[in-house]
């Protein structure tokens, strides 16, 4: 009997990588139900798949939008779905007056860690159907590594946050921060270089106080020692550096590592200290700039990555000149803007002085320009430059081929990725003839 399946991971890179545990354990699980045999497909939609697994987000609304429209798109075409992540619990455990993903539906069933410890093949296919939902969080099943054609891959580092952003909601669905120890994730890393993943992506909801619950005290910069030491072809990056607690003597210590990719992604979510305030952000305007002249100054060949929230409430005419101010001094590489939203049980959405739509959107367009035309110069100054990347996808269009390149430094599916022809192409990893997606290749801008 087969058990045709294939899965869809919105949003989260942390939900992806729960995605590929979950998919190695479905493999596990067939050597030991042999009268079963699993095929996974790529595409969702094939209308050989009775089984998808939905991995939802739900922090905000448009991502708990997003996992009820897609749903509904696998139910037409009459897949049985089973749920799990963020937008279960968010129904489950927050908001339990209303369930848009799975009351009264049927052939949809939520699915949890625990059931997986001890679930079957044959209980699946027959819809089991979790009761007591906990969040996945695999750390000794098989893995899938779904990104090693491009030669890089995400290690999860803890899960959950301490942190009580105003604005946020993930604490309440996810609950206080846990942290892998360092041996498991030294552990995964071996595992990722010694299958060609030659970039490895730190990712955590905050980095900065990695080990906090198991350690005593933050001890990420003691976690990237021990990386910086393994052999291998590799380089390793960090996201989500939370700015609250992040230091010089932090960013000093980042300069002692060799296979450190000097990337910086610092949510900072605005400028202005008394918006900060009611973010529950606790840094100031000075520490922001200090940081950031240190980045510069020590890392010429860094990238430096940023969030701002437009329009959060009690935000004033000299709150939004101190943000373009801010972001005019082209610090950034790349810069996301967001346009503030209430979100229901986030302590913002009880703030006064809330920002009416016509200013917000007068706001989030001139922050807007400013941003585009950063960022347009900044590509332009590229133009003509050498650049080091990984071939992403390889298109032919009129009969001429193009590569769609990621430069080194540019993250995995958040910055710009270059499209360039053969011809600019100056040289490829081993001297390969024949171009691969995840080849290594150094050309012209």
């Amino acid at each position: 009997m087969d058990f045709k399946f294939s899965s869809i991971n919105l949003w989260c890179t942390k939900n992806l990588v729960d995605t590929q545990y979950l998919l190695g354990k479905i493999f596990t699980l067939t050597e030991k139900e042999p009268g079963i045999q699993a095929k996974y497909y790529s595409d969702p939609y094939d209308k050989e798949v009775d089984f998808v697994f939905l991995n939802t987000c739900g922090f905000i609304s448009s991502a708990r939008d997003e996992a009820a429209h897609t749903l509904e798109k696998l139910l037409e075409k009459r897949k049985s779905v089973y749920l799990l992540g963020c937008a279960v619990q968010y129904y489950k455990d927050i908001n339990k007056t209303e369930n848009p993903l799975f009351e009264g539906k049927k052939n949809v069933y939520t699915i949890s860690r625990n059931d997986f410890e001890n679930i079957s093949l044959k209980k699946l296919l027959q819809g089991y159907n979790s009761t007591d939902y906990k969040d996945f969080e695999f750390t000794t099943s098989p893995r899938v590594y779904t990104n090693i054609d491009h030669k890089f891959e995400y290690l999860k580092i803890a899960e959950w946050c301490d942190n009580n952003c105003s604005f946020c909601i993930i604490p309440k669905i996810r609950g206080k921060q846990k942290s892998l120890p360092i041996e498991t994730i030294i552990q995964e890393a071996k595992n990722m270089i010694t299958n060609g993943i030659e970039e490895i992506i730190l990712i955590a909801q905050d980095t900065t106080r990695y080990g906090t619950d198991l350690y005593g005290k933050p001890a990420l910069f003691e976690l990237l020692q021990e990386i910086d030491k393994l052999k291998g072809n590799f380089k390793f990056r960090l996201l989500y550096l939370y700015p609250d607690i992040l230091t010089l003597d932090h960013l000093k210590k980042l300069t002692t590592l060799k296979k450190f990719l000097p990337y910086f992604d610092i949510p900072l979510q605005h400028i202005s200290a008394p918006l900060l305030k009611k973010m529950w952000r606790f840094y100031n305007e000075e520490a922001v700039y200090q940081f950031l002249d240190f980045i510069k100054s020590n890392f010429p060949n860094g990238y430096m990555r940023t969030n701002i929230i437009i329009g959060f409430p009690g935000e004033t005419d000299d709150d939004q000149q101190k943000l373009i101010t801010f972001l005019q001094k082209d610090y950034f590489d790349n810069i996301a803007l967001f346009e503030y939203h209430d979100e229901p049980y986030a302590a913002s959405s009880k703030l006064p002085n809330k920002i009416d739509d016509t200013t917000l959107k007068q706001r989030f367009i001139q922050a807007d320009d400013i941003v585009d035309k950063i960022l347009t110069k900044k590509d332009q100054q590229r133009k003509g430059k050498s650049e080091i990347g990984y071939i992403m996808d390889i298109k032919q269009k009129k009969d001429k081929n193009f590569v769609e390149v990621r430069p080194s430094i540019h993250c995995p599916e958040i910055d710009a990725y270059d499209t360039i022809s053969l011809e600019q192409i100056t040289g490829v990893e081993n001297n390969k003839t024949e171009l691969e997606i995840g080849d290594k290749i150094s050309y012209i801008v």
